[in-house]
């Protein structure tokens, strides 16, 4: 199968505490909606570190050819309620049909949770906009963070340039988490135009198939 681009998500979890918890098991998967393909991966033991093997897979909005969210999943266990820290790092490959001129990075959970450590080291001409240090408010039943890349010029869609970024989650209140990471491309303005043109156009068409 011909892989359309590449979607790398190098994950550091490090739990240190001073009561020394354990981390027992972590997985990790896509939703499986198709906008972000990843391999499945899994792990269970007992150690205070671990480092997860780089995730391979596609990003494209091809569930309406149009500005769709990919998510990845991540399943964490430890045998303590204490104040793990969950260092991830992403290298996104631009496979979809448009030019990026911003992300925007959701993050979920259940629990209270911190992000620190925000970073971006491609492109060169891009910086953190914002979502540095800040703690997740209560949104609909659930802790949600967002950060924005941005300032710099477009990320092209040519299947190879990405935006390499990363930052830290502190969490605590269960011995038990799931956090999901959520991209959202925002489109340069003429292609988010050309969307709405034909988004316009269908509609039309659809409602004079209705009469």
């Amino acid at each position: 199968m011909k892989r359309r681009g590449v979607f790398l998500v190098g994950l550091l979890a490090l739990f240190s505490f001073t009561s020394k918890a354990n981390i027992t098991g972590v997985d990790y998967a896509s939703d499986g909606d198709g906008v972000i393909i990843c391999n499945p991966w899994n792990w269970s033991g007992s150690t205070p570190e671990l480092t997860l093997p780089t995730v391979h897979g596609d990003y494209t909005n091809c569930l309406t050819g149009g500005f769709d969210p990919g998510h990845v999943l991540f399943n964490i266990t430890t045998d303590s309620a204490l104040d793990p820290t969950l260092k991830i790092s992403n290298s996104i490959d631009n496979d979809s049909t448009f030019p990026w001129s911003a992300v925007t990075v959701n993050l979920y959970m259940a629990v209270s949770f911190t992000v620190t450590n925000a970073t971006l080291t491609a492109p060169a001409t891009w910086s953190i906009v914002s979502g540095d240090n800040q703690t997740a408010t209560l949104v609909g039943g659930q802790y949600k963070a967002t950060l924005l890349y941005d300032t710099g010029p477009d990320i092209p869609n040519d299947g190879l340039s990405t935006i390499d970024f990363g930052y830290w989650v502190k969490f605590t209140g269960s011995p038990s988490y799931v956090l999901t990471q959520e991209i959202i491309p925002v489109p340069e303005p003429s292609t988010l135009a050309l969307l709405a043109g034909a988004l316009l156009v269908g509609g039309i068409a659809r409602l004079r198939r209705q009469k």
